[in-house]
């Protein structure tokens, strides 16, 4: 099952898709994608806490001459605003297609959080279809799996470390990344960001699901089905990951794609049709 991907077309948002292409086109550079990330779009956000404004990432291209140097070139853009706290957007910038297309290449986890958020800002050439469809041709399970067993375990031992009780956000955070990790093993489609989709698992106690419904909704103090879950997940996880497949996806396509998107208007022989 895969992720279902919406354009967002609300003019009244905070930065919407006309003003970041104009932003990243005063850089010189051309907007390709772009998505919005956070707990609001990942559904981890805890009762009656009120979820953080949600970040916007995107990918650009610019010039092919920028390219043709030996130097090395900036692969990150910053968003428009000044920063946090000064006004501005705080948590907005996005990185080079040469970048994403390299980190793909290696099943990185970052590049998929981007490629399966729901919120999509922009995508003028479907240029996120064809990431994804990379993405999920070759993407190595087991890496994105020992990702997933990572941040879990993150967001669990960092409280414990500290003498700290589990928060419900927290909790919500490392059940997303276990869930992703079971939707792995099940085959198929690389996992949907939001907790919703993931949550349509089979694998998933009722006790525990009603937990996470009631620390959505109304706001519990403990879950005690929850912790018992997440710690009985991480017990095996270590395991199950080393038995997800390797992979990796087709170095020749992300050229193809690489040279289509940097030269649009030049016809290419040879690759077969990479266009997104």
């Amino acid at each position: 099952m895969s992720p279902m991907i919406q354009v967002c077309s609300d003019s009244s948002a905070v930065l919407n898709a006309a003003a970041l292409a104009d932003h990243v086109a005063a850089q010189g550079a051309r907007l390709l994608f772009a998505i919005r990330i956070g707990e609001a779009v990942e559904g981890t956000v805890a009762a009656p806490n009120v979820p953080a404004a949600p970040g916007v990432r995107f990918i650009h291209v610019r010039p092919a001459e920028w390219y043709l140097t030996l130097a090395e070139r900036p692969d990150t853009l910053d968003g428009p605003g000044d920063g946090p706290g000064e006004g501005g957007d705080a948590d907005v910038w996005g990185w080079d297609l040469r970048k994403v297309l390299r980190l793909l290449l290696r099943s990185n986890p970052m590049v998929w959080t981007w490629l399966s958020s729901p919120h999509v800002l922009a995508d003028p050439a479907g240029v996120g279809d064809a990431l994804r469809r990379l993405a999920q041709e070759g993407y190595s399970r087991r890496a994105l799996g020992h990702a997933l067993w990572g941040e879990a375990r993150k967001a669990l031992t960092a409280f414990l470390d500290r003498g700290e009780a589990m928060t419900a956000t927290k909790s919500l955070k490392a059940a997303r990344a276990l869930l992703a990790l079971r939707w792995l093993e099940a085959g198929g489609d690389l996992p949907p960001l939001p907790l919703d989709a993931l949550m349509d698992q089979e694998s998933l106690p009722p006790a525990v699901r009603a937990e996470i419904e009631a620390i959505r909704t109304t706001g519990i103090e403990t879950h005690p089905a929850l912790y018992h879950w997440i710690n009985a997940e991480l017990d095996t996880a270590a395991e199950r990951c080393g038995a997800l497949p390797e992979g990796s996806p087709d170095p020749a396509a992300a050229d193809a794609l690489y040279r289509t998107l940097l030269l649009p208007d030049i016809a290419l022989t040879g690759a077969g049709d990479p266009r997104p």
